[in-house]
């Protein structure tokens, strides 16, 4: 369940102080949302598969949030599982295990800083959280980087009318690795008063 939480923003509470009613003042309304994917695919899973599918974050703001914890060394699906990957050498692929160890150890490397920003009322609007590229940390593939295979041509749907899956593997070279986004906390704001949660 996506959990919401209500933010007083000190603008909004010095309104209310002045005798402004709420829905005049407004909120700071801010999701944990702990979006994982990279431009409008998200990292999503299926058994023990992880994959990408088209869910942009501003499309995710009610309902079902997928949430993953991208806290190195460890990528962990809201489930309890974590991403892993072959320690053998034996084939680059990438996938889900209940176990946590050498195989589901990770290195960030930190791209780029997210904030969100204050618009002309005072309110934050936008992600907190980092871009980032994940190499494997142990093993047979350490310093290879995590990589989503290329998006289709054309719809993002096949002709079963099921969404497309791109899957994750291992790449040697930094150029090809995949660049993804790691959105923990989403900052909007809010005109409804104070409620606590929202459905």
């Amino acid at each position: 369940m996506l959990q919401r939480v209500t933010c007083w923003s000190v603008v909004g509470l010095a309104a209310l102080l002045l005798g402004v009613r709420p829905s005049e003042a407004g909120i700071q309304g801010c999701d944990v949302r702990c979006w994982l994917g990279t431009g409008d695919w998200q990292l999503r899973e299926r058994g023990d598969e992880p994959y990408l599918t088209e869910a942009p974050l501003d499309s995710l703001r009610r309902g079902k949030g997928y949430r993953w914890f991208a806290n190195a060394p460890t990528i962990k699906a809201e489930g309890g599982k974590y991403l892993a990957y072959s320690l053998k050498g034996k084939e680059p692929k990438v996938y889900l295990t209940d176990e946590k160890g050498k195989h589901a150890r990770w290195l960030f490397e930190i791209e780029k800083r997210l904030q969100p920003k204050e618009n002309r009322n005072g309110y934050l609007v936008g992600p907190e959280g980092f871009e980032f590229r994940v190499m494997a940390a142990e093993g047979e593939y350490k310093d290879w980087y995590l990589a989503a295979e290329d998006a289709p041509q054309g719809g993002k749907e096949r002709k079963d009318r099921e969404p497309v899956r791109r899957r994750l593997t291992l790449v040697r070279e930094a150029k090809n690795a995949t660049t993804f986004t790691y959105a923990e906390t989403d900052y909007f704001p809010r005109d409804d008063g104070p409620s606590g949660e929202d459905d």
